[in-house]
């Protein structure tokens, strides 16, 4: 399982895993899924410091052994951070009833309270799968970065397009002072995507969208008026011949170029970096070293960028920067995924927000721009 950094918060860590678990048990369901995750704080900001966490998704159900992966993340996560209690509801397809446990991460290993089973509740012969997953931590002074963070996260995962999923965000009534409104639109602009169209279009489909949208707004930008006929596509893709190791594992490239006149007055005109989105099996994840390494070692001459230097910040993420940029934007995404599982209908993602107070070893395929 990807991971997040490890200078990123408890919070984001927590939700990391939770959601990439969740996404994991969506795509090994034959049947389209809905993945939700919902932040909720108190009404009033003096009754309580708590803020409710839920992810749930209608995948096949889980096992309670994947939750013991927090084990860590918990002994290093201060009790009034996260008291390591999750209160977890699952059920397969072919069970006959919902159970509902509570699990104590903070407690022993061999503590007959570490794991609670609660109230069962039958199905009465109704055919479904899914699991929740509740938690509370703490509503702290750095609740804002922690909402921004999770809003880009859930961005990001939508460039995929990743069929057969569907996700909703919903973030209401943090202490946080003063209200905004984001959303996306259920829509994009272009075609509509198939449940045939391959997992690299969808990628490509995403990334226009993103670098329409500069990444971080729901509108396109008035000031480049940028449309999808001035966007250069370039994709690559490799595939692990080494059946001993990684067997089945995939890696896709897209490349987004945005030329624009030279005298807008939007700030990503001739921007000089590019961050790189970097995916795990359909959730992102800080970039390894192996596919950092790969970027940097490209021709990307030949494709007529001159790359003058990269790094990568302390979340992990990838950083190029370029020398004498003669066009507005260049967006990167790599895909790196395991494809044993059934195919994963166009990702939806909506947000309701109210209150708020790969390991590359072969290389690239040649990438064609066009």
């Amino acid at each position: 399982m990807p991971s997040p950094s490890s200078s990123s918060s408890p919070h984001r860590k927590l939700l990391h895993s939770l959601i990439c678990w969740a996404v994991q048990r969506c795509r090994m369901s034959e049947s389209p899924c809905r993945l939700a995750v919902s932040l909720k704080g108190p009404s009033d900001p003096a009754a309580s410091s708590a803020l409710r966490v839920s992810v749930s998704d209608t995948g096949v159900g889980s096992k309670l052994e994947e939750f013991l992966e927090l084990d860590a993340l918990a002994r290093e996560t201060p009790l009034e951070k996260w008291d390591g209690t999750l209160l977890i509801t699952t059920t397969g397809i072919n069970d006959k009833a919902i159970y509902h446990y509570r699990f104590n991460l903070h407690e022993n290993a061999s503590s007959s309270t570490r794991c609670s089973k609660m109230s069962t509740t039958y199905k009465n012969n109704a055919k479904f799968s899914g699991t929740e997953v509740c938690l509370c931590v703490s509503n702290g002074a750095d609740i804002d970065d922690f909402v921004l963070w999770l809003v880009g996260f859930a961005r990001k995962i939508h460039v995929l397009r990743a069929a057969n999923l569907a996700i909703e965000l919903a973030i209401e009534q943090t202490i946080s002072a003063g209200s905004r409104n984001v959303c996306l639109p259920n829509e994009s602009d272009d075609t509509h995507l198939s449940i045939a169209t391959s997992s690299i279009e969808r990628l490509v489909s995403g990334l226009e969208d993103y670098a329409l949208s500069h990444g971080n707004t729901c509108d396109k930008c008035d000031a480049c008026c940028m449309n999808r006929d001035r966007l250069k596509v370039g994709t690559g893709s490799a595939k692990n011949s080494d059946r001993r190791r990684d067997k089945g594992l995939l890696v896709e490239i897209a490349i987004m170029v945005a030329h624009t006149a030279s005298d807008l007055s939007c700030w990503m005109v001739n921007c000089s970096s590019s961050q790189v989105l970097h995916f795990q099996d359909f959730v992102p994840c800080p970039i390894s070293q192996s596919s950092f390494n790969v970027l940097m070692s490209m021709d990307w001459q030949s494709f007529g960028f001159k790359l003058k230097g990269g790094f990568m910040d302390d979340e992990g993420n990838a950083v190029l920067e370029w020398d004498n940029l003669t066009f507005a934007r260049v967006d990167i995404a790599i895909h790196t995924y395991h494809g044993i599982y059934p195919a994963p209908v166009l990702c939806i993602l909506s947000f309701s927000i109210g209150r708020l107070g790969v390991d590359v070893q072969h290389g690239f395929s040649p990438i064609v721009f066009i």
